[in-house]
């Protein structure tokens, strides 16, 4: 059995329990990756690296700005790197599951404050000893979400692939009606299979061979990836009254092992219609505004 579907088996099992019990474990599993936190620090100094590029390209200024952060993922650390490096006002974050730990969040603040020696005023109340600047909305859905009105910037880091594409089509159309006309959308995607990060035997375009039947059968809550291409996304963002002011995504090269898995694919017809670029488009990185 190859390792991706061990993992796939771990989850259907996790799957099948309460929902509380299931969930339980899940995070017990988690906090493992949270021992040596120095590489998710990494990582998301690479995001932010995109995310400075584009602000840079745009001439977007975050000094003393209100951001809305969409899915918290396990630490906050896309706010901690903003925060420091751009001095925004405050970050609210919503996310529908309580992801937050504050152990992990304690390791957090110790790691700045030994290793970069920056020192945040944390809050008084709530138990996840977050920095002042965060207001954090777990178990909600940010569709249904009384927004702050005083917004400029909105972004989420590897969120969109997880999320149901039609609540991705509300939660634009919330973002139109309630938010300034002058609002920037950022969504850094990735659109590839992610089995195939911590299994090589896989294409990173596997799951693009199964039909949406077969795929619900592999799949659960645990790692749902609603397999949206380019061309879905930029669709669904034209439909909530948005336009793509800045989009770039890696390209695949046809002499690479990655073309190579993918060309040895049979694409479920879903797919087939799609230009090679357009299925391929990986890392996706686009910055919206409403249209006039």
């Amino acid at each position: 059995m190859k390792f991706h579907q061990k993992k796939t088996l771990v989850l259907k099992v996790l799957d099948s329990l309460p929902n509380k019990l299931g969930y339980y474990l899940y995070h017990k599993i988690q906090k493992k990756s949270f021992k040596d936190i120095t590489k998710n620090i990494k990582a998301n100094n690479n995001s932010y690296s995109v995310v400075k590029h584009i602000l840079n390209t745009i001439n977007i200024d975050l000094k003393d700005k209100n951001i809305i952060e969409i899915g918290s993922g396990w630490l906050p650390l896309m706010p901690y790197l903003i925060k420091i490096k751009k001095n925004c006002k405050t970050i609210y974050t919503y996310d529908l599951n309580n992801h937050y730990n504050a152990k992990n969040i304690e390791k957090l603040n110790t790691y700045f404050k030994t290793e970069e020696n920056i020192t945040f005023k944390t809050q008084t109340k709530g138990n996840f000893n977050l920095p002042d600047f965060i207001k954090y909305y777990p178990k909600t859905n940010i569709s249904n979400a009384n927004l702050p009105k005083e917004v400029s910037f909105v972004y989420s880091r590897f969120v969109l692939e997880h999320v149901q594409p039609q609540d991705i089509i509300e939660m634009h159309r919330k973002f139109h009606l309630d938010l300034p006309e002058n609002v920037y959308v950022l969504h850094l995607i990735s659109p590839s299979d992610h089995r195939a990060y911590s299994d090589s035997s896989i294409s990173y375009y596997d799951f693009l061979k199964y039909s949406n039947k077969q795929w619900n059968n592999i799949q659960t809550k645990f790692d749902y990836h609603n397999r949206l291409r380019l061309p879905h996304y930029i669709n669904i963002f034209e439909q909530a009254g948005f336009e793509v002011v800045f989009l770039e995504y890696d390209k695949v090269a046809k002499d690479s092992l990655k073309y190579k898995k993918f060309k040895s694919l049979n694409l479920h017809q879903d797919f087939k219609h799609f230009p090679e670029e357009e299925i391929l488009a990986g890392s996706i990185n686009v910055l919206l505004k409403k249209k006039l």
